[in-house]
């Protein structure tokens, strides 16, 4: 079997892209490479450049250890359920930002955290969990955890009288008596579909989503050290588990792999889940049938556009590049034979890097990369697909955990040609360790992380991304405002107001107002009907060349008018 390149009219951000296509006739897997080249210490020279979506970080959730993914149950618009590395699942209402524990869960035999001791960095434990699609009549969901000990190992590249340092765990539970808003009666684990041996701590991988056909998929990383090689010096001694050629370049291992389940069927070796038929290595013996795509390193983070169904997966580089993927079926991603888009050296006990050279072979490039002079690693995120941020419709938005490995994450967003960095309105930078995102049934995203970097301790926090109001030298945007009114009741609504032409002070007419859930309440603009005035924190404003300028203003609303208008009193500079 040949992998070639067609250039298909996948269609994500309104762009065509590279992808792949399985010609069935022929049975050989992989790729040569040749032309060394020289290495490269800057591989991408041009610097990330703040772009002109400014938008503000609401913190809505804090107390958590290390949250590392956050999704609603399918068709609930009310609650967030955030995953937290210290394996815990926590509810968060988003109308009044309580949260509350959804289910906690420990094993006899699950890893202890901490790779280096007590209180200390480790990429296992609780790394991702999916609701099945008809969660409310099932009860069904799933999570990706780290164990070691008891449990029947499906897979394993660990070679004789060696030892794993641990095992990835894929578990089916089920919620009795399941619903879109209420607490569990009573969680029950139903089974674990699938173990596989992890022969160092990190690189695990952990994402787990249903994809729009209903399977459930899985991404692996290459099992941890560097370089994906064996013998190569780390923590516990020389590397085992990855051969002379590495799991990113071997299929017919899970490791370095997403890979796609029927959670519903038997027909795997191990009788616990199905195979789909059109998996795209089905009937063939050089990969395994659950093989989706391969030649990945540490796919952290995946999800699905939810408008088109395109497969984005953010890829954690080793030493130079981190990479934004769109995943086709039976695609090879190139990792260890190429980091990015770049050749990739591994260099014998010393660091790998990347070169100049000829990458010969029928590889998958990233749709966008970006080298280590901006971040450490990705961690991806979504295509933006809710209302409250037009200017990020369509975007797909992720970050970095941190740009020098000092807790300085920042924001991305892409429309698949460029990278730019998201302008916060209240600060230069995040803040804190980036270690996830969410997404609600809204489509409006979240950024979730700690400021330790560690799973442990409860700095842990969850915020959602919420727009400033804008004016254009016309019209006034409010995305959100909340509505006091005399009676003590308050509604929170999207409004449109005009500007009055030559009016002196500036005046504003009310023209479209749209009421909003209450869980919209706080993310914006205050009317106090009792005061009769109207409060803008924030407020975009463009000038002729594109600069942006953001204004906290007030207003006052005027009597006596056929239409709600409202005069500028005061506006002062915030950035």
């Amino acid at each position: 079997m040949k992998l070639y390149y067609l250039t298909l009219p996948l269609l994500l951000f309104g762009i065509a892209v590279n992808a792949t296509e399985i010609d069935a006739n022929s049975t050989t897997i992989g790729a040569s490479v040749d032309s060394a080249g020289h290495r490269l210490d800057d591989p991408i020279p041009e610097p990330i450049q703040k772009g002109s979506v400014r938008v503000r970080l609401k913190q809505i959730a804090t107390g958590l250890t290390a949250p590392n993914w956050a999704i609603p149950i399918p068709g609930a618009t009310d609650h967030l359920y955030v995953s937290d590395q210290d394996r815990k699942i926590w509810r968060i209402d988003l109308t009044t930002n309580n949260k509350e524990i959804f289910f906690a869960f420990s094993a006899a035999n699950q890893v202890p955290l901490g790779a280096f001791g007590s209180e200390s960095y480790d990429e296992r434990g609780f790394l991702g969990f999916a609701f099945h699609p008809r969660y409310v009549e099932n009860g069904l969901f799933y999570i990706y955890d780290s164990r070691i000990g008891s449990d029947a190992i499906d897979f394993s590249t660990i070679p004789p009288g060696a030892t794993a340092n641990h095992h990835s765990v894929i578990e089916e539970f089920r919620v009795i008596s399941p619903s879109l808003n209420g607490l569990p009666e009573s969680i029950q684990q139903e089974r674990i579909l699938l173990t596989v041996d992890q022969p160092q701590f990190n690189h695990n991988g952990g994402a787990l989503n249903f994809g729009p056909d209903g399977m459930l998929f899985i991404a692996l990383g290459d099992g941890g050290g560097a370089d994906d090689r064996d013998g190569q010096d780390f923590i516990e001694g020389p590397m085992i588990g990855h051969g002379n050629d590495g799991n990113g370049q071997n299929p017919n291992n899970p490791l370095g792999s997403l890979l796609r389940i029927d959670p519903a069927g038997n027909n795997s070796s191990n009788g616990k889940y199905g195979i789909p038929n059109d998996n795209p290595f089905v009937g063939l013996s050089s990969a395994l049938p659950e093989t989706y795509a391969y030649g990945f390193r540490n796919p952290f983070r995946f999800s699905f556009d939810s408008k088109t169904g395109a497969l984005i997966l953010a890829d954690v580089g080793q030493n130079s590049i981190e990479e934004v993927n769109i995943v086709q079926p039976g695609g090879n991603y190139g990792w260890g034979l190429k980091e990015g888009s770049f050749r990739f050296e591994p260099n014998g006990n010393d660091s790998g890097f990347v070169t100049d050279g000829t990458v010969a072979g029928d590889f998958v490039d990233p749709i966008v990369q970006y080298d280590h002079d901006e971040g450490i690693a990705i961690i991806g995120g979504f295509v933006y697909r809710g209302n409250a941020l037009p200017a990020l419709q369509g975007k797909y938005v992720f970050g970095d955990t941190a740009k020098t490995g000092s807790g300085d994450g920042r924001l991305f967003y892409s429309d698949g040609n460029e990278i730019l960095e998201l302008d916060l309105t209240e600060r230069d930078q995040p803040g804190f360790w980036v270690l996830g995102f969410g997404q609600d049934d809204d489509g409006e995203l979240y950024v979730l992380g700690n400021t330790t970097g560690t799973p442990f301790g409860t700095t842990g926090a969850v915020y959602k991304l919420v727009p400033n109001a804008s004016f254009d030298s016309t019209t006034l945007e409010i995305p959100a405002v909340d509505v006091r009114l005399t009676d003590g009741n308050s509604s929170a609504y999207r409004a449109r107001l005009q500007y009055v032409p030559d009016s002196d002070p500036l005046r504003f007419e009310l023209v479209q107002a749209e009421k909003l859930a209450d869980r919209f309440r706080g993310d914006g603009a205050i009317f106090d009907q009792p005061t009769s005035t109207l409060n803008l924190p924030f407020i975009n404003i463009f000038d002729a060349s594109g600069k942006i300028s953001t204004y906290a203003a007030e207003l006052q609303q005027v009597s006596d008018t056929p239409t709600l208008t409202f005069e500028l009193k005061l506006a002062t500079l915030v950035k």
